[in-house]
């Protein structure tokens, strides 16, 4: 049973239980669904209302693409959490002799990997749940305005969480180039996040 079958009660119970996952990674990218919910819930105040006639195309797309990425994250909480457990898996592999070293070592290697991608996945989506949100502050309903800093300060706490998750990962990982790439990715959605969060609690905070 994934996070959509489950109760909020429910899930947090799943969360506080003595049990590896699911854990910090899966939080984060509810965190990240959170927001672009609440994205979603800033443009469509000012769907069809007064005053936003101009930006009536923005405020749909908003939540067409908001949409798209709370699904998106939302399955990122089973993936994370599916993922971390692989890794647990291989550390039970048999290692008596070589030939069960190697393969275990060879499994392990593989779990830490996709267990690098899928909160690299979940940075990808919040990124673009955060730019998402930043431009509900714009367009959307001027009264919600703290709504849409809230999606954005949620869009920002998934994608650092789910860094977290992909950096401690990585460090298992013996393979150079991946490495490398997942560090540089890692660094631009990161630079990028500070930009776009600046600027958009720049705005927020400039209204109130």
């Amino acid at each position: 049973m994934g996070v959509k079958d489950e109760t909020l009660g429910a899930f947090l119970d799943s969360v506080a239980a003595s049990t590896p996952t699911p854990g910090g990674g899966s939080v984060s990218a509810l965190v990240g669904a959170l927001g672009a919910a609440l994205a979603r819930m800033v443009a469509g105040l000012a769907r069809d209302k007064r005053g936003y006639e101009a930006v009536q195309g923005d405020l749909i797309q908003i939540d067409s693409k908001a949409s798209a990425l709370q699904a998106r994250l939302l399955a990122l909480v089973d993936e994370d959490a599916k993922a971390y457990e692989a890794v647990v898996a291989s550390m039970k592999l048999p290692k008596s002799t070589d030939a069960e070293k190697a393969s275990r070592v060879e499994a392990m290697q593989a779990a830490y990997q996709e267990a690098t991608r899928v909160p690299l996945q979940t940075m990808e989506a919040c990124s673009e749940v955060l730019e998402i949100a930043a431009l509900a502050l714009e367009k959307g309903n001027r009264s919600a305005t703290t709504d849409a800093a809230v999606a954005i300060l949620l869009a920002e706490a998934g994608l650092r969480g789910a860094s977290l998750n992909a950096r401690i990962n990585l460090a298992s990982i013996r393979d150079d180039a991946f490495r490398s790439s997942a560090e540089a990715k890692m660094d631009r959605i990161l630079s990028h996040a500070d930009e776009v969060g600046h600027r958009g609690m720049a705005l927020a905070e400039g209204r109130l």
